[in-house]
């Protein structure tokens, strides 16, 4: 006979999550028996104690306790696990959610080792049991819900566990004669919970019990929801308790984290997700420094979340790259030693059904990676999203940073280790077998054309303006009394106009003229302090800083063309007054718009300055009323083109038949990219010595003598030491 279970959900705040969670409960039947103990900690919630009485009086297998006055989560769950003296127990937070015979899978997962102490299952938050990305809670998978989640961890896992050094305490099955010989949890150190679980396991685990991850089952956790507000404080004083109780706790936690034994079970699941999937499948091969690019990918697996499955390479240091399973930075990945690991990852990339290749940039990428097209027998995509095609130089600015049409290769700082020639024609073998060469502005497909003519050129804005089109009225900010606001947003390189910007806030300080020149943002080097800097923000924290900054004008300070240039679009979106360069994408983006200006990119400071005082007094003669933005302009044949027409012509999943996945050849793949993967990360000699560079550029003399060093200078010491971006030195 099937031993009855006792599932305790302590109940305190979360008042909707908590009746989702006991919802899930009772709507999915089990064949094991069992009673659902809820017990409302005196919740300060008073819409909880009744509907948990009611709730309670609905179901025949639903038992009620509450407890007089707050005894904290451990307490609870005591008095939860001494309500019976037999009965094995599952702890489900009350910001949990269950699916399908969840329960049923955990006891036959229990019934497969008498010494299995403590089960924990899948979850999305829940640190070494985290899916899809190990130690690291994230919000469900787009698309998925978690009934068709766990059914798909129930078909691919079937019956697996997995050694762990301690449980997760979101959904832990503790079997009844461990709970017996171990105790209860530890209340006197423990009391207002976090930790206890894993004291409790390192307890179980001297004794000789197995704590183990049940492979085969997921659960949906919320998490910090009834003490969110705690919860930092509480899990730093619980690891300080843990490692004296237990000083080899934190080891083993490394030593399992580093090894990452459900590493195959987690892939699984992922290959799975993609292979059932209706959605179409597109890998977009990428550089590694961000920006831009990496925002437009991200950005398009938004747009499009409901008819694609978004899979992204970037190249690595060192001839290596990584194959992630989605667009996000949190998207798990598998790292590709190449080209000796190019064969498996043609047979991955076939077995997950890719339906088409989109290169965005070839920087980086090794050479290998150009033959997808033709060894998956794909239709591709290029995007221009700069002018690296062209000579390697993504912005055509000479060694000063300005702009040069015809730019050589002695005037270049990015020098090419071939001809001219070869680099466009090696460039050229890739564009004309593109299906589409997708630029985001008329600009960049004219100056294309003058190197590459002939190709299947279109204009498409970024999803961006889909989303946010017709832009909104622009208002004029401005009343007089004070110097003008002009801000200047972004990460400012000499290409983007640090020098200029500096230049002319100089020039304004020495004259007293009733200008303010604000960076928000930071520079390539320390800028005078006529610039008032702000530091770097956040996208989503930029309302926020436009509304504390109160500007009156935006400058676009770019010295090259830009393509396209996002933050136009987040400044279109804030409605201010804009003056911008006339070369790149910004003159077509911004035609017809009222209280907007296009001026000479190459504009002296005297004429910068000039033009400011002019246009101060300007807005201080003009009303402040919304001036409506009529005729806005939009790519001739190409309104909304990611939204009707990018995802048109792909096959989709179901219509071919996927390879079957060999689990011993997954197995292998998985440990030559863990065992490649490690000798990647560490840095080189020369890495170590750029690194201690730029720690002393950060002092006073340093930053005194980077001023005296050329900026071509300084690229050329920083690519021959290293080609990573800083910030991906700054991480190791």
């Amino acid at each position: 006979m099937t031993r009855m279970i006792d599932i305790i959900v302590p109940v305190y705040g979360g008042y909707e999550e908590s009746l989702r969670c006991l919802q899930s409960v009772v709507s999915n039947p089990q064949q094991t028996p069992y009673r659902l103990l809820i017990i409302n900690d005196a919740s300060p919630d008073p819409r909880i104690h009744e509907d948990l009485r009611q709730f309670a009086a609905r179901h025949d297998h639903v038992e009620l306790l509450e407890n007089k006055e707050n005894l904290g989560f451990v307490a609870t769950v005591n008095r939860g696990m001494a309500f019976s003296e037999d009965n094995d127990v599952v702890l489900l937070n009350s910001d949990t959610e269950v699916a399908n015979d969840w329960l049923d899978r955990l006891v036959a997962a229990a019934g497969r080792d008498e010494r299995i102490g403590t089960l924990t299952p899948f979850s999305n938050n829940a640190t070494i049991c985290s899916f899809p990305r190990f130690c690291q809670s994230s919000a469900m998978p787009d698309q998925w819900d978690v009934a068709s989640l766990d059914a798909l961890f129930s078909r691919v896992n079937v019956g697996e566990v997995v050694d762990l050094p301690t449980g997760v305490g979101f959904c832990q099955y503790i079997r009844r004669v461990c709970l017996r010989e171990t105790g209860l949890f530890d209340v006197e150190r423990f009391g207002r919970g976090y930790g206890e679980e894993n004291d409790f396991c390192r307890r179980a685990a001297r004794l000789g019990w197995r704590n183990v991850l049940c492979c085969d089952v997921f659960v949906f956790h919320e998490g910090g929801v009834s003490f969110s507000h705690e919860q930092a404080e509480r899990i730093a004083q619980s690891q300080e308790v843990l490692q004296q109780l237990h000083p080899d706790y934190h080891a083993l936690v490394e030593k399992h984290i580093q090894q990452d034994p459900a590493r195959l079970q987690r892939t699984r699941v992922l290959l799975e997700m993609l292979r059932t999937s209706p959605r179409k499948k597109v890998l977009h091969l990428t550089h590694h420094l961000g920006g831009g690019t990496k925002k437009h990918i991200r950005e398009l697996s938004v747009w499009l979340t409901g008819g694609m499955d978004a899979l992204v390479i970037r190249p690595v240091e060192g001839g290596g790259a990584m194959l992630s399973f989605g667009a996000t930075d949190s998207a798990p990945g598998l790292f590709f030693s190449l080209p000796q690991m190019y064969p498996q990852l043609l047979e991955l990339l076939r077995a997950a059904g890719v339906s088409r290749l989109h290169f965005h940039h070839t920087l980086g990428l090794e050479t290998c990676l150009w033959g997808l097209p033709h060894d998956l027998q794909l239709p591709f995509d290029v995007t221009l999203h700069d002018y690296y095609f062209i000579n390697a130089h993504p912005s055509q600015t000479d060694t000063k940073g300005r702009y040069t049409p015809d730019l050589d290769a002695q005037s270049s700082s990015y020098p090419l280790t071939v001809s001219l020639e070869e680099w466009q024609d090696n460039q050229r073998q890739l564009l004309q077998k593109a299906q589409r060469v997708i630029a985001p502005s008329a600009w960049a497909v004219r100056e294309f054309q003058r190197y590459y003519p002939g190709l299947n050129y279109l204009v498409a804005w970024h999803p961006d303006s889909e989303k946010q089109m017709p832009w909104p009225a622009v208002e004029n900010p401005y009343r007089g009394e004070r110097p003008l606001r002009v801000l200047v947003l972004g990460a400012l390189s000499p290409e983007k106009g640090a020098d200029i910007l500096e230049s002319v806030a100089v020039a304004a300080h020495k004259e007293s003229a009733p200008l303010e020149f604000h960076l928000l943002g930071y520079a390539y080097r320390p800028l005078a302090d006529a610039v008032i800097e702000h530091g770097a923000y956040s996208e989503a924290d930029l309302p926020r800083h436009l509304q504390e900054l109160q500007p009156d004008l935006v400058w676009f300070t770019a010295q090259w063309p830009e393509t396209y240039s996002y933050t136009l679009s987040e400044m279109l979106l804030a409605g201010l007054p804009i003056v911008a360069p006339d070369i790149g994408a910004f003159p077509e983006r911004v035609r017809h718009r009222p209280l907007t200006w296009i001026e000479p990119w190459d504009s002296s400071p005297e004429q910068w300055l000039r033009w400011f005082r002019e246009i101060r007094d300007f807005l201080a003669q003009q009303n402040r009323h919304a001036r409506p933005w009529q005729d806005q302009p939009v790519p001739r044949g190409a309104e909304g083109f990611y939204r009707d027409s990018y995802l048109s012509e792909m096959e989709s999943a179901g219509e071919k038949e996927l390879p079957a996945v060999d689990d011993a050849w997954l197995g292998s793949l998985l440990l030559q990219s863990r065992q490649a993967e490690g000798r990647q990360g560490r840095l080189s000699r020369k890495e170590r010595l750029l690194m201690h560079l730029l720690m002393l550029r950060q002092g006073r003399v340093g930053r005194l003598v980077s001023r005296l060093v050329p900026v071509n200078v300084q690229r050329k010491l920083k690519r021959k030491l290293s080609r990573k971006p800083i910030h991906e030195l700054h991480r190791k």
